[in-house]
């Protein structure tokens, strides 16, 4: 089905009582799917609760009511993308267990990945690595924001680590080791401001990589950067990307989707921050070039 593009109407999610962060937007067989973080509140014992859902759309205008997915005291969170993997569809997740009182996940946060066979029914996740972040250049095991890129034969799972970026490395999803241990992939000496960074999504273009990742400061906003080998990053900056009116905290997360061959664009599922800890609306944007994103 072709995309009227004055149709979809952002944000395409959003409620005053809860949150919704940290979009995956993938498709299969003329169906978008998205998957996301919701976040409420539980006042009663002073804590953040978080799950995902999932919801799908044949025209990105016109969501199916949502379904819950992995609700655990674990706080299942932050998808980062999907891939194929022996037959089965793979999600990548964090755990993200929050004490009374705090507003972050502590350091016992995970990598994780559930399997599926029709993107509706999801296994009970696994742990990708128990031990956490082993890196030099972490003084925490604590890992979060996962995302999966299956490069020379191998699979590459990014994620962030003590404000900066690591990636790990496996030749058959189970066992895995740093793919760069002494420094980060991408840290905050390479921002253009300093920022810290997080939520990676890797997409191909041409013979390069390309990385988007979130700077960790104050409105927010959507970096870039290239790469031959998924380790070496360069023209690191923020893109020029459009003002939310529905979100003055600015946009971030961002989630590209290559739809070029069937629509002509790019297509990014983000969140744009709200109020509150964690206030959030989730939004779409769709480009030509990967440097000039539109939103309706």
């Amino acid at each position: 089905m072709s995309i009227k593009w004055e149709a979809v109407t952002n944000p395409i999610r959003q409620d005053i009582r809860l949150a919704y962060r940290d979009p995956v937007l993938f498709h299969h067989e003329g169906i978008y799917h998205i998957f996301y973080t919701v976040v409420e509140q539980e006042q009663e014992q002073d804590r953040y609760r978080l799950y995902m859902e999932h919801s799908r759309s044949t025209d990105l205008a016109h969501w199916e009511p949502a379904v819950r997915v992995a609700d655990s005291p674990l706080n299942f969170s932050s998808p980062g993308n999907i891939v194929r993997a022996g037959g089965k569809w793979l999600l990548c997740v964090q755990s993200y267990p929050m004490e009374p009182g705090e507003i972050y996940g502590n350091a016992s946060s995970r990598l994780w990945l559930m399997e599926s066979a029709d993107l509706t029914n999801w296994s009970e996740p696994w742990m990708i690595q128990e031990s956490g972040c082993q890196a030099v250049w972490s003084s925490s095991p604590r890992q979060i924001d996962p995302y999966l890129v299956e490069y020379q034969s191998r699979y590459w799972c990014f994620y962030k680590a003590a404000g900066q970026l690591g990636a790990l490395v496996s030749d058959n999803l189970r066992d895995w080791q740093e793919a760069s241990p002494d420094r980060p992939v991408l840290s905050s000496t390479e921002t253009p401001d300093g920022s810290t960074v997080e939520n990676p999504c890797i997409v191909r273009d041409g013979e390069e990589f390309v990385l988007f990742f979130s700077p960790c400061r104050q409105g927010r906003g959507i970096g870039t950067a290239r790469s031959r080998n998924l380790l070496d990053w360069s023209e690191v900056r923020y893109l020029d990307f459009p003002e939310l009116a529905w979100a003055p905290g600015g946009p971030t997360a961002a989630m590209v989707l290559d739809r070029r061959e069937a629509c002509g664009k790019w297509l990014m599922a983000f969140h744009g921050d709200t109020e509150g800890p964690h206030g959030a609306a989730l939004g779409l944007a769709w480009s030509g070039d990967l440097e000039h994103w539109h939103i309706s």
